[in-house]
This record gives C-alpha cells, sequence and structure tokens, in this order.
C-alpha cells in the first residue's frame, strides 16, 4: 500500500473569520490513510471552510443592509462649533447618510438580484442564493469520480480511465469559479464604499465631532473590542458555526452571531449583533442567543444624553466606522476560502488520476471505501436563515406554549401548531418572527428570515402584528406600524415600535388597528424586551439593561430592582427574571413587594403562574430543575439534561426543547414525555 501523505489537512483545526475579530475553528478530523482519502478530506474540509465563510460574511454584510443612520437637525449650537460650522455639520452628516444608503442599496445586493424590465419576474441568483452550490458542487463531483471507479479496469491504471469523468468534473465545478468572481466583484465595491465612508469621518466637521468627543469614542470602541474577544473566547456558546461531528458537518450549522454592528436611536446606543444563522435542525434556541447578547450588552456603560445630538452622532459614527473597518478583513477571507477551493476542484481530476495511476491494483478497494466514507460525510446544501438583528428584533420567542398545546416558528420562519389532543404537528401555512400566546390569541410578527433559497430573494417582512384566533382559525394583522417585539397577558397586547424615531411601547386598544402609545423610558434608553405580568407591563431597557414597570396612576416608568437584567418571562401574576449575574428572581406583580432572588446560576427559565419556575442551568449540559418558590429559601429539584430552550403554557404546562431540535414536555409528577419530531 502506498504510504499515505503525513501532512496535515489544510482546513483542520484551522481558524475561520466569523465576524471581525471573531473567530472559530474547524473540528479536527482524524488524517486519511491513503492518497485518494487525503484527497476527498482536503476537499471536503476547504467546502466546509468556503461554506461556514460565506455564510458568515453574507450574514455581516447583512448587519450593514440593517444597520440605521437616522436623520438629524442640528439646531442647538456645540460648544465647540461657530453657526457656519454647524451648517457645515449638518450638510457633512447628511451626505455622510446619503452616501450609507447608497452603501446599504449597494449590500441589498448581496440577497436581492438587481432587475432590469426583461429580468423583471425571473428569479435571478444572488450571492447568498448560491450557498448550497458550493456542498452541491461537491457533491456531484464526488459522485461522478466514484461512478467512474465502476468503469476502471482491474489493472494497469491508464489515466485515460477517468478520462470521460474531466469534463464533467470541470463543468460541475464551474459554479464555484462563477461564485468567487461574484463576491470579488460585489466585496470589492462595498470594500471601497466603505473605506470611503470611513475617510469622510477623519475629515472636516465630522472629525470635527469625534475629536471632541474622542473620550466617549474611545471608551465606546474599547467595550466594542471587548464584546469581540468575550465573542471569541465564548465561541462554542454564542458564535457556534455547528460544524458537527458529521464529516465537515455544515448541515448541522445551527445558531450563530457573525457580526457586531452599533445600533443607534434617538433614545440611546446599544451593541448588536450583525445576524444569525439557522438550519432546519437547531442546537440553540434563539432566546438562548438573545440572553448571551444582553450580558455583552451590559458590558458597555456609554450613555448618550438625548439631547446632545454632536455626542450622539459622535458614538453612532464611531461605532459603525469598527463595522465599516471590517469589511475589508471580511471580504478578503471569503476570497481567501473560495480561491482555495476553486483551486481544489480545478486541480481534483490530476490530483485523483495520479493517485490512481501511482496505485497498487491491490490497494485500490481500501482507497476506494476511504474516498466514498469521506465524501459521504461532506456538507449537505442546506439552506441558511439570517435573522433581522436584534435593532429590528429584540427578544424574539420562537414558541408559544396555549394551554397543551405549542406553536413553533422554525429557523424557516414557519410557524408549526401542536396539537396535544391529536398529537401532531401541522404547518399553519404562515410565517412569522417571534410569537407569544395566551389562553384567548396567538400574536406574531409578520415576516421571515432571510432565507439562502436556490433563486430569487427575501420574502417580504412587514413586522406588522398579527393576531390568530384560536376559535375562529382566523388571522388579522392589528398594526399599521412595524414592532420590534410582542408581548401578551390577560388579553392585552403591547408591541414595541420597531422604527428608530420612535421605540416606545405601545398597547392595543383592542379595536381594529388602534393602539395607545405609552411614555418613552427614562434616559437614553427604550425597550428591549417586555412582559405582562398581573396586568402590568413590564420593560427591559436597550442600554442601561434596567428593569422597568409601568405605573397606569403616574402615566410613567418606575425602576424594579437594582439589578441590571437579562431577560423577562411573565405568567398569570408572576414576573420571572434572570439579571446579568445569572441569578434567577421572581415577582408577584400584583402583590406588589420587590423581586425575590430563588436561585443563581440560570440560563433561561420558564415562569409558572404560581411563583415556580422551570430553569435550566449555565453549567451541567443543560440541566433542568424545578424550583419551588412558596418556601425560602427556595428547592431545586432535578428533571433531565439536555435542555437548550424552556418555556410554560398559561395553564402552566412546561416544555422544553433539546439540542436535536426536539420537544418534551415536563409531566406533573416530574417526569419527561417526548413530543413527536417536527420535519420541516
Amino acid at each position: 500500500m502506498l504510504a499515505a501523505d503525513t501532512r496535515s489537512s489544510p482546513a483542520m483545526g484551522r481558524r475561520l473569520l466569523v465576524a471581525p475579530g471573531v473567530y472559530a475553528r474547524l473540528p479536527v478530523r482524524p488524517l486519511a490513510t491513503t492518497s485518494l482519502g487525503l484527497i476527498a478530506q482536503r476537499i471536503v474540509e476547504q467546502t466546509a471552510a468556503a461554506t461556514a465563510s460565506l455564510t458568515a460574511a453574507s450574514a455581516f454584510v447583512y448587519a450593514l443592509t440593517e444597520t440605521s443612520v437616522p436623520p438629524i437637525q442640528f439646531q442647538d449650537m456645540p460648544p465647540f462649533m461657530s453657526r457656519a460650522d454647524l451648517e457645515a455639520l449638518q450638510t457633512a452628516y447628511d451626505s455622510f447618510r446619503e452616501q450609507f444608503a447608497t452603501l446599504q442599496a449597494r449590500a441589498k445586493t448581496w440577497f436581492t438580484p438587481e432587475r432590469t424590465t426583461a429580468e423583471a419576474g425571473a428569479g435571478l441568483a444572488t450571492v447568498f442564493s448560491q450557498i448550497p452550490s458550493i456542498p452541491q458542487a461537491l457533491r456531484q463531483v464526488a459522485g461522478t469520480i466514484s461512478a467512474g471507479f465502476e468503469l476502471m479496469p482491474c489493472a494497469p491504471f491508464p489515466l485515460r480511465s477517468l478520462r470521460p469523468q474531466d469534463k464533467l468534473i470541470r463543468r460541475q465545478s464551474e459554479a464555484i469559479s462563477t461564485l468567487l468572481t461574484t463576491v470579488s466583484q460585489l466585496g470589492q465595491a462595498l470594500e471601497s464604499a466603505a473605506a470611503a465612508l470611513v475617510a469622510v469621518t477623519r475629515t472636516g466637521p465630522l472629525a470635527a465631532v469625534l475629536a471632541a468627543y474622542r473620550g466617549d469614542v474611545r471608551a465606546m470602541t474599547t467595550a466594542i473590542t471587548a464584546a469581540q474577544q468575550q465573542l471569541a473566547a465564548d465561541g462554542v456558546v454564542i458564535a457556534n458555526l455547528g460544524l458537527g461531528d458529521r464529516g465537515a458537518g455544515v448541515s448541522s450549522v445551527a445558531i450563530g452571531v457573525v457580526g457586531l454592528t452599533q445600533g443607534w436611536n434617538p433614545l440611546g446606543w446599544g451593541m448588536i449583533t450583525g445576524g444569525t444563522i439557522g438550519a432546519h435542525h437547531g442546537v440553540a434556541d434563539i432566546q438562548a442567543l438573545q440572553g448571551a447578547l444582553s450580558d455583552l450588552e451590559a458590558q458597555i456603560d456609554i450613555k448618550v444624553d438625548r439631547r446632545k445630538q454632536d455626542q450622539a452622532v459622535a458614538l453612532m459614527l464611531a461605532g459603525i466606522g469598527v463595522q465599516l473597518r471590517g469589511v475589508a478583513a471580511m471580504n478578503a477571507a471569503v476570497q481567501e476560502e473560495l480561491t482555495t477551493l476553486a483551486w481544489l476542484h480545478r486541480t481534483l481530476p490530476f490530483e485523483v488520476f495520479t493517485a490512481l495511476a501511482d496505485m497498487e491494483p491491490r490497494d485500490l478497494p481500501a482507497a476506494q471505501t476511504e474516498w466514498n466514507a469521506i465524501t459521504a460525510a461532506a456538507p449537505e446544501p442546506v439552506s441558511i436563515h439570517l435573522w433581522p438583528s436584534p435593532a429590528h428584533l429584540s427578544a424574539p420567542s420562537t414558541v408559544a406554549a396555549i394551554g397543551a398545546d405549542l406553536y413553533h416558528i422554525a429557523h424557516s420562519g414557519a410557524l408549526y401548531h401542536y396539537a396535544a389532543r391529536s398529537g401532531t404537528w401541522t404547518d399553519m401555512g404562515v410565517t412569522a418572527l417571534s410569537c407569544v400566546g395566551d389562553g384567548y390569541d396567538l400574536v406574531v410578527i409578520d415576516g421571515a428570515p432571510v432565507a439562502s433559497a436556490p433563486a430569487g430573494g427575501p420574502v417580504p417582512s412587514s413586522h406588522r402584528v398579527r393576531v390568530y384566533d384560536l376559535l375562529t382559525e382566523v388571522w388579522t394583522t392589528i398594526s399599521t406600524f412595524p414592532a420590534s417585539c410582542v408581548a401578551v397577558g390577560g388579553g392585552m397586547i403591547y408591541a414595541v415600535h420597531r422604527d428608530v424615531q420612535d421605540r416606545r411601547v405601545y398597547r392595543y386598544t383592542g379595536s381594529g388597528t388602534d393602539w395607545t402609545p405609552l411614555p418613552a423610558l427614562p434616559g437614553p434608553d427604550a425597550a428591549a424586551q417586555i412582559a405582562v405580568a398581573g396586568g402590568t407591563v413590564f420593560a427591559v431597557a436597550n442600554n442601561s439593561q434596567r428593569l422597568y414597570r409601568y405605573d397606569a396612576d403616574r402615566k410613567g416608568w418606575v425602576p424594579l430592582g437594582r439589578f441590571t437584567c437579562r431577560s423577562i418571562r411573565a405568567n398569570g401574576d408572576s414576573l420571572g427574571i434572570i439579571d446579568t449575574d445569572n441569578t434567577a428572581y421572581v415577582h408577584d406583580a400584583r402583590g406588589g413587594g420587590g423581586p425575590v432572588a430563588v436561585g443563581v446560576g440560570t440560563a433561561l427559565l420558564a415562569q409558572l403562574s404560581n411563583g415556580d419556575q422551570i430553569r435550566i442551568g449555565v453549567q451541567g449540559q443543560g440541566a433542568l430543575w424545578h424550583t419551588d418558590t412558596s418556601v425560602l429559601p427556595a428547592t431545586h429539584t432535578h428533571l433531565t439534561v439536555g435542555a437548550t430552550t424552556v418555556f410554560a403554557s398559561d395553564t402552566d404546562v412546561a416544555h422544553f426543547g433539546d439540542s436535536l431540535g426536539d420537544f418534551h414536555t415536563v409531566m406533573p409528577d416530574g417526569g419527561v414525555l417526548r413530543l413527536p419530531p417536527l420535519a420541516v
């Protein structure tokens, strides 16, 4: 047998840039033992690297399209400027907004094709829609070569034995080269536009604003850098590309943070992620991801005085600058991975021919077996889904539990209903971005993530609030404004306006599309999460991470607790809280008093109406616990392990999801019942 090449396969264990300053590593695989196996291993793992890199770059570009640069009319004179300087600042800022809008329009073509009149209505390929073509090309090539093995004479092996497959292989691999050309052209255009925008902030009035607040700018950029470093350190939890155990495993891609950008609104600013990626079988729930991101946001302690427009602009420009300077690195990384993959495809026929020509006849069966085994575990052409950033969709809920039934939003955005009575899942025929419910209605935010469909662009998302009547089974759109998050309780529906110029909490009047706006949160804050308990709406602030209760008598927001808050869940009169130290609290919204600490080390919780909680610990492989709060200190009973998300219905039926995407019901005696799998 020919001695195997002992050199490491180029993609094994190496780093992949998944966001500016944030890396993930490909899993280390045992080296193949035959020369043919080594060839297969190199191209399989490079396919995994290129697929993951292009997915990350796509989500990063998507973040640029999600970033908001709001219109500002400068009125107050900054202390360092004259009236003439103020006019120049206004002109420079307006010009920056126009240039950024041009960059965003170009970035959107990564996902939505530019159409001419003749092309209108035709499905055109985009960079994002071609991600599945990368593993598809490998599968076609591998299948062609495997089929060629069957046609080969026993011995010797003339190079012409597989020559009929040569043209097929080259034709099937052309898609990679075409994709590389498209990515290179569009990536270079975005890189040039980003560099031009950064240059604008280094001269003239915008540079003067940045210089005037250099201390705040330095603190903010340092905080963002620290957040990037934590993302890298917590890569398995937060920036998990899910490169799995199945070969290169891109088919198991689940949830991942793939970009940092600067979210800003007139009430303040906050670091947000650039997007998430998902596949049909997730290893984590979006809610768990949101909780981890709240921790990062809480670390950034720079606050904006909304009355000082120049300070707000300085911090916004600095934050956007961090994102723009990452364009070059992301562009270079994805081009490098695609260039390497294109080269491997071009040289593959020669490599295979040479390996076979040098092989002893007796070694062929083992080599063929290893080739087939490695290529069979190659990445599958799955669809990738990019969800809106938390600036546009904050704290989304992908599961609503009503009675014993479940309503679940898959990673594709499709909404499914599990009927406990029949024990079956049903596709409801609609898409949604978030869902909540009580015993009366199912409330959703209309829309769908951007999907890497074989052709065409994203499904339009209105972000408007829709209600599904459980009795009549009729959908009704009840808002004319887009919402970033929704909450329901006691028959009352609340939503947060998505537009950066607003960001207030609205209460539905129960009639048509009429809503009543509540006052803005205090200081440089807007609501990032809301929940309804005991007839009262609660909100977690996006910047300070403070928890507020709306006081209807005072017609204003009142702080609740002295901690910074990570997430909230409500059920009946009980509000469940997790602070940024992972301590769980319960608050009796109707009885009054302050929140009561009931447990530490909490990653996620489901709140029961009697005050008890079902919690997932931060350690212990997804350990699930029942917390009895009827006694203090609260007592904790271990239920099971492997939980990734947990939720409870209005009738206190608790459920949890596991790493395989399956759902389970927690029985009254503490047992666990696995529900039928959802095939999506």
